[in-house]
């Protein structure tokens, strides 16, 4: 193990992404698949929305013809997301165009009590759309909350990228660590699997003394198929565990890992042709 901690560069020290993304994961995949899903999503209904919501303007911006149709349907009424009382209503009216009449159905969103079925109603209807037809002071499309791109950018959107932020400043405060904490000899006092979780992870419970000569206690993840990992589970298949090195904020020793030196890239070569012999000769 001595061997080991001579291994460790000298700070500051240069480290791999792996134990990086490994820190904390549990945050980081959730907080990255409801980020992507809450984007998409919101996207999705931002698209599907703006299409239905755009035909009351284009029918209140003509041409258009108001004819007389019949109500066929009328829904119970219910509060809508702006806090009114309506009831959706289903009507039955002719269109006439190109000197030949037909019958469409439509329907729209009217103030709850206004029309029953059977009663004689005025609609409207665009020229070059007749599918499109609306009872004046009736709106055509209301859509429910979970509808709208805003839904899904708060409920799912926005708590992936909280996630995604607390596991950014546990990666940046683990990197301060590595690259300028000191090293110490921790001793371990358990590993046990971490139960019902893939990939598999193991929990290993050390204790060592930080560079004031206290000593602290911690404990973290490392995954079971690493090389700390597989040298922590044969310590406990042996029933004999080690010393391992154990790095160390030197303002805050309760910021501290385990790792391993194949967790740094090694230290560049020292430039030994570069070095002035007359200095080191005097």
């Amino acid at each position: 193990m001595r061997h080991e901690l001579r291994d460790i560069p000298p700070a500051p020290r240069r480290v791999r992404w792996r134990p990086l993304f490994a820190h904390r994961w549990l945050l980081f995949v959730p907080g990255a698949v409801l980020l992507v899903i809450g984007c998409l999503l919101a996207w999705l209904m931002f698209l599907q929305s703006g299409g239905k919501m755009s035909d009351g303007p284009r029918l209140a911006a003509g041409p258009s013809t108001r004819v007389t149709g019949t109500v066929t349907k009328v829904q119970p009424p219910r509060q809508h997301s702006d806090g009114r009382l309506r009831q959706e209503v289903n009507f039955h009216f002719p269109v006439h165009k190109d000197g030949q009449s037909t019958h469409c159905d439509g329907g729209c969103f009217v103030p709850a009590g206004t029309w029953r079925v059977g009663d004689a109603v005025p609609v409207d209807y665009l020229d070059a759309e007749p599918n499109v037809a609306c009872i004046p002071g009736g709106v055509l499309h209301l859509d429910h909350a979970w509808l709208r791109a805003r839904f899904w950018i708060v409920a799912v959107a926005v708590p992936g990228a909280l996630l995604l932020l607390g596991w950014l400043a546990g990666a940046f405060q683990l990197r301060q660590v590595l690259m300028h904490g000191d090293v110490s000899i921790g001793v371990v006092h358990g590993v046990r699997r971490v139960r019902f979780l893939l990939p598999e992870m193991v929990r290993v419970d050390y204790t060592f003394r930080d560079h004031r000569a206290r000593t602290r206690h911690n404990h973290h993840w490392v995954r079971a198929h690493g090389e700390l990992g597989r040298r922590l589970l044969a310590q406990l298949r042996d029933g004999c565990y080690e010393e391992m090195p154990v790095l160390h904020d030197r303002t805050l020793p309760h910021w501290n890992r385990m790792l391993l030196p194949a967790d740094f890239w090694p230290q560049p070569p020292l430039d030994i042709a570069g070095v002035d012999t007359a200095d080191s000769s005097s």
